[in-house]
């Protein structure tokens, strides 16, 4: 179990909430000193506990859709069998931008220029496990969610687990809440398509080396990185590590929901923890995957089951509904919040 002092807890918080925030805003914030800050901050990315990583707009950048493909594997295999065949095909696959497996299950996010191209991810899945990897096939389903038709945590969002997880004495983060992204493609020339792509792949390169990069001047640089700011192309989080934490499980729900229970019914009653305690949503009318990460076992069976109970109580289901559980000792990240491979097959395919 790894051990926080309580300004590093302070220190995870605010830039979980906001990764934005300078070691001056964060010491204003909580009574700090400037230098205190900026040595946790220095240690707890040097240590591991969290990183930073640069969000695309998938929306903006020639995406229609992102896809959730899910499935369950042979108990039979060894695991770290099947988690070295995944590792190979998610690193065949760029459009999979987060992916888990564990147990006897898999879980893959994808960004998807068209419906076309996660049939083409399909076809992929079924011939990369063929012959001497045929054992390590999952049975897999998938469902996409159109931009235009869905709502969505728009950035992964993990300052309401970290304010639970701490129990510190200040005052909650704002509410992560699913909001509509309109499909919207953006006007990039070649060069900027190479310094999104850069960035993308480096989140903590400054502008001067991602200028040696490709070949622009520091200047040049800034001034691309503010247009990708202001036109919100890209958007830096934080994300805590939260398996190294000693986090016990990810729980991966997916409920398909009545059409006799309404969308706006559902987004205004459902609890603030059904959304809060999320840290990546995709919705939309008649179905959505949320994904959480619980500390320990006993808290998902005395509380998370009873928010999961809501869509019961409720009578919101269309079905029973569907939790995968991933426990994190045992389980394998594929991919974590890596977007870079997909950036880069959207702008240099």
């Amino acid at each position: 179990m790894w051990k926080f002092i309580k300004t590093e807890m302070l220190v995870i918080l605010a830039l979980t909430e906001d990764a934005n925030r300078t070691d001056a805003e964060i010491a204003d914030l909580y009574g700090l000193k400037k230098g205190t800050v900026s040595s946790a901050r220095r240690r707890l990315l040097e240590a591991g506990a969290m990183s930073y990583v640069l969000v695309p707009a998938f929306n903006k950048l020639g995406c229609e859709m992102l896809g959730f493909l899910h499935g369950t594997t042979d108990p039979a295999v060894r695991s770290d069998t099947k988690s070295n065949h995944y590792m190979e095909f998610c690193s065949r696959t760029p459009q999979i931008y987060y992916a888990l497996i564990g147990g006897n299950s898999i879980i893959m996010f994808a960004a998807l220029q068209n419906a076309t191209e996660l049939e083409s991810i399909v076809k992929q899945h079924n011939a990369f496990f063929s012959g001497s990897r045929q054992s390590s096939r999952a049975k897999l389903s998938h469902v996409v969610f159109p931009y235009r038709l869905s709502r969505i945590t728009p950035l992964p969002h993990f300052a309401s687990i970290v304010h639970s997880y701490f129990e510190l004495d200040v005052p909650p983060p704002r509410h992560n809440l699913v909001t509509a992204v309109p499909h919207d493609s953006a006007e990039l020339t070649l060069s900027e398509k190479k310094t999104l792509s850069a960035m993308v792949a480096n989140p903590n390169a400054s502008d001067r080396e991602i200028a040696a990069a490709v070949k622009l001047s520091r200047q040049a640089i800034t001034r691309q990185r503010n247009k990708f700011a202001e036109e919100e192309l890209l958007a830096r989080i934080c994300v805590p590590k939260l398996y190294r934490w000693g986090f016990e499980i990810c729980a991966v729900a997916h409920p398909k929901f009545s059409p006799d229970f309404g969308w706006e019914k559902r987004i205004k009653s459902q609890p603030k923890d059904v959304v809060d305690r999320s840290f990546y949503t995709i919705s939309k009318a008649d179905e959505a995957v949320a994904s959480f990460m619980v500390s320990k076992f006993s808290e998902y069976s005395e509380r998370f089951e009873n928010v999961l109970g809501w869509y019961h109580k409720v009578k919101a289901l269309e079905e029973q509904l569907e939790v995968t559980l991933f426990s994190l000792d045992r389980s394998t990240e594929l991919r974590s919040f890596d977007y870079a491979p997909a950036v880069k097959q959207l702008l240099h395919p």
